[in-house]
Parts: C-alpha cells; structure tokens; sequence
C-alpha cells in the first residue's frame, strides 16, 4: 500500500494519514517483518530505485512507534533523527519532458511564435533562473510592482555562480502598459532587453508554456507562486512533473523585511523508506508555505545481521 502511495500521490491527505497510522499501530503491522536482512541487497535496493525505498520488503519485528513530527531545513527527522534523501531524477525523464512539453505548447499556442522562443531561448541561454514575472510582481501587492520584480531579480544574480541576470518572462502588454510606462521601469526592462534577460511573450499567447519550457530547458531554478494545478498542467499528466517541480520551484512571500525566497529542501518530500526500515510519510499541505509540514514516523527495534 505504501508504495503503490509512494509512486501515485507521493504525500498524503489527513484522513488518508490516520488510515496509515491506524495500520502502523495495529496488531497485523507487528507480525510483519524480518529480524535478519542482507544489508547490502538493501543497500543495492535503494540505489537501484534512486533513492528512499529498497524494496526488500518490511525490516524489523515488533511494534511500531508511531509519532507525528517535522523535518529540519536539511530533512532531519525531529523525532527519530533519521535524515531523508534526495531521490535522484533520471537525465533522460527531464529531456522526454521537455520533448513532451514544446509539443503540447506548440499545438496550444500560436506555432510560429513558440518556436521563435525556442530559437531565442538557444542564443541566449541557457539561465541559472526563470522568473514568472506576473505572478512575482503581483504577490502581496494591490498593483504590478517592477520594484519588487527588479529587487527580486537582483537577488537572483547575487546568488547565481554565474552572476548572470535571470531570465524574466513578461507578457507584451506588461511591457508596454500600465506602470511599464513609468519612465524608471522602461529604463529597467531596457537594460534587461539589452542583456538577454527578458522575453516578451505575444499578445494572446499563455506565458506559463513559455517560462515552464525555459526552466526546464534549462534545467534552472524557476521562481513563482503558480501552484501549477490547473489544466494545462494536468495536460502534462504524468509522475515527473511533481517531482521535477519540487527541485526547481522557488516560492515567495513578502514580510516586513522584504522578499522571502523559499528554496527547494535538499529532500525528496515523497513517502519514505529507509535502510534499516523506519518509514516516513509526509502529508499534503495548503498554499501557505510558511506552515511546517507534518510527516507520519513509523521506528522500530533494528536487527540488522
């Protein structure tokens, strides 16, 4: 059960929580389980499946300890002390990804326009980042704020190896309307034209096709607060896309300080498995990202020889 959960929904709802619990305090879930394993046959398990399941099958014997807990900013379980892993992403998914993707964006938009996007993205990539420039614009503000893209922006190329700007993806009528008018931000999406750092997308055309395939082309960062969940994501239907957007993703929110950039965890958030059989199970969380996300820790007595 918990791997076919693992590899369908990798996190889980409250209610389907207490259903994991209720099994892991249960009278069946301490019958089963070895007291002896190979270790190395797990060991092999795990790499083969890139990370946080062996499938050797349950280790241990015994009750279950069952607790809810959080995990550090490195993914250090608060309860146990077990550290989660990082589960690799096959090269060639991301390529079929983005093979996949610039089909479906060049049978939704206008063809001719997302291909002269590919080819610009060719001379002028490839970034360390993809901002979302609508939606960065707009979190928390009543009205577009190129300051706050611009400060964000900033941020991006202090941190990237590179020092380069990121790319930025705006709509045309961004570009030429509203505030785009003020003469400091013409000023700004100037120096970004000049630089390579901004793309324009056409009257009428979806940015989200375009800023999607420029990440993921890139294989960058990509900056925005789109949760990603409505249909023309759920075109892509398929297990890579969540998992390519949790390593990418960087989310914002705005405090009295400023900007708040919120990194992708140097962890899977995906049921896991580990090698001397304790499991972790995280469950789903809303939009606000500052609420820590409960996980389900499931120990007990270790016999590995």
């Amino acid at each position: 059960m918990l791997h076919r959960l693992r590899t369908t929904v990798r996190q889980v709802s409250e209610s389907t929580y207490g259903v994991v619990e209720e099994w892991f305090k249960s009278e069946e879930a301490a019958k089963v389980g070895v007291e002896t394993w190979d270790v190395n046959k797990v060991r092999e398990g795990v790499v083969r499946g890139g990370g946080g399941w062996h499938g050797q099958g349950w280790l241990g014997s015994g009750n279950w300890r069952v607790e809810r807990t959080q995990m550090d900013e490195a993914g250090t379980c608060s309860c146990c002390g077990e550290k989660l892993v990082s589960i690799d992403i096959d090269p060639k998914e991301t390529e079929n990804f983005a093979t996949s993707l610039s089909k479906l964006a060049s049978q939704r938009e206008v063809r001719g326009d997302f291909i002269r996007f590919q080819e610009w993205l060719q001379r002028h990539g490839p970034f360390d980042a993809v901002v979302d420039g609508a939606n960065v614009g707009l979190v928390n503000q009543h009205n577009f704020s190129f300051f706050q893209l611009d400060t964000l922006v900033n941020r991006l190329r202090q941190m990237s190896p590179s020092k380069r700007l990121p790319l930025v993806i705006l709509h045309q009528n961004r570009v030429t309307g509203g505030p785009a008018q003020n003469p400091n931000n013409k000023r700004l999406l100037e120096s970004w034209k000049k630089s390579g750092a901004l793309y324009a997308t056409p009257v009428g055309s979806n940015d989200d096709w375009y800023w999607l395939y420029a990440a993921v082309n890139c294989k960058c960062l990509l900056v925005t607060n789109d949760e990603m969940r409505d249909h023309l994501f759920q075109l892509l239907g398929t297990s890579f896309f969540p998992r390519w957007k949790e390593k990418h993703q960087v989310r914002l929110s705005v405090s009295r300080r400023g900007l708040n950039l919120h990194m992708p965890p140097p962890y899977s958030i995906v049921i896991q498995e580990a090698e001397d059989g304790e499991w972790h199970v995280p469950t789903t969380t809303g939009d606000d990202i500052e609420t820590p996300r409960q996980w389900l820790c499931a120990t007990r007595a270790r016999n590995t020889k």
